[in-house]
């Protein structure tokens, strides 16, 4: 018996458990603005603060030939900014990185109601998306990608991400950005390299999902390098708009990844990154894309998904583009790096994106599929269509 009265309360019967419901909700739209010139973003997103600070984070590069007429514009919009300059490559895409620019938002008194700006490539803007997600718990941050391969890909999307114990990406954040804002324009200082690697994500995105605009970039697409996405100036902005279109398109039903981990978006995602690793970087992200879509090319010619006439024109583009369809770190280690960690992050099953006819895309899913001995005969008629290949005078061959 209680000290109180009554009956004892460890003498009753266990209750049923009371479950308490909790609704999280994530979901939140944002524009992306393809546009001549930067528009004011309060125009777009009329619901963001007025009165706000500011940090714009950007490279050196992109800061001695773009940063007076981005200050300019930044001044125009009104925001008190501060400008941080740091030199983001792959090698120093590290949660350090992030945390200092979280270290100089705390000094320039960031709140939750201001904003970060990522104003330059695909690693300006998966860095400042972590640091964003992690300042505060979260603050807004806005992508202005100036390069190709973040105009149609990384800039655009809303994953955040930074490498860690030796592996692309192993940490990172689902983090959206409050707008997107692309202009061409700062195409025209770009490398040629660099134009090439951004052409690997639009073939991709063309491969998978639409045939007329693949045909329309092997027709066109090698004009397009050699004006650097500047003439003719109503195609190249097709261009640009129809790959982010397609991109987004892709992402909108899954945007968190908890639907499903089958995702045409990762056609090209599921060997590149080992690629990368081992290749210390050398290898870019746009040319080790075009590998594994040529990779995955030949797999599906193995697996009956692709008949062989379709593949080599497959890779005759690529290699029209000047993009790799073979490298030396394209090695049996590296693939089957490759296949194991993407069977460890997408849950189990292989879901290698393979092409199925122009325009059109499916999944391996069982990795006992992909046999080493289908995996080495694809790798080794890459090789050797690769070493039969006559680089142009001037094209620097990854």
């Amino acid at each position: 018996m209680s000290d109180v009265g009554g009956p004892d309360p460890l003498d009753r019967p266990e209750p049923d458990p009371l479950v308490l419901p909790m609704r999280c909700e994530q979901t939140r739209d944002y524009p992306v603005v393809i546009s001549n010139g930067l528009p004011d973003p309060k125009a777009i997103t009329p619901g963001a603060p007025v009165d706000r600070r500011a940090l714009v984070v950007t490279t050196p590069t992109v800061d001695r030939l773009h940063g007076d007429g981005f200050r300019r514009w930044v001044s125009s919009t009104g925001m008190d900014a501060v400008v941080d300059v740091r030199p983001l490559t792959e090698h120093r895409k590290t949660m350090e990185e992030a945390l200092a620019i979280s270290a100089v938002a705390q000094e320039h008194g960031l709140g939750r109601r201001d904003v970060m700006i990522a104003f330059g490539g695909g690693v300006c803007s998966d860095v400042v998306s972590v640091a964003a997600s992690l300042t505060r718990r979260g603050i807004a941050h806005i992508t202005v990608p100036t390069t190709l391969v973040g105009q149609v890909d990384a800039g655009i999307g809303l994953k955040g991400g930074v490498n860690f114990g030796g592996r692309k990406n192993y940490l990172g954040c689902f983090s959206p950005p409050e707008i997107a804002l692309i202009d061409p324009a700062y195409l025209r200082t770009l490398p040629e390299r660099e134009l090439r690697c951004g052409m690997a994500e639009i073939v991709k995105m063309a491969l998978v999902r639409d045939r007329a605009f693949f045909d329309l970039l092997r027709n066109e697409g090698s004009n397009l390098i050699t004006s650097s996405f500047q003439e003719p100036p109503e195609l190249a902005r097709w261009v640009i708009a129809r790959a982010a279109e397609l991109m987004l398109e892709e992402l909108g039903p899954n945007t968190y990844e908890d639907r499903t981990l089958q995702r045409l978006v990762d056609f090209g995602h599921t060997f590149s990154s080992s690629l990368e690793e081992v290749s210390s970087y050398r290898l870019r992200h746009g040319e080790a894309v075009a590998v594994d879509m040529a990779l995955s090319c030949e797999l599906a010619v193995g697996l009956n998904i692709l008949d062989a006439e379709t593949c080599g024109a497959v890779l005759d583009t690529l290699e029209l583009f000047g993009l790799p369809v073979s490298s030396p770190f394209t090695t049996i280690d590296a693939a089957e790096r490759g296949l194991e960690v993407t069977v460890a992050h997408r849950g189990g099953d292989l879901n290698l994106v393979v092409p199925s006819a122009l325009g059109k895309g499916t999944f391996v899913v069982d990795r006992d599929d992909v046999t080493p001995e289908l995996l080495e005969r694809s790798i080794e008629r890459l090789r050797a269509r690769s070493e039969r290949l006559v680089v142009s005078p001037g094209v620097d061959r990854p």
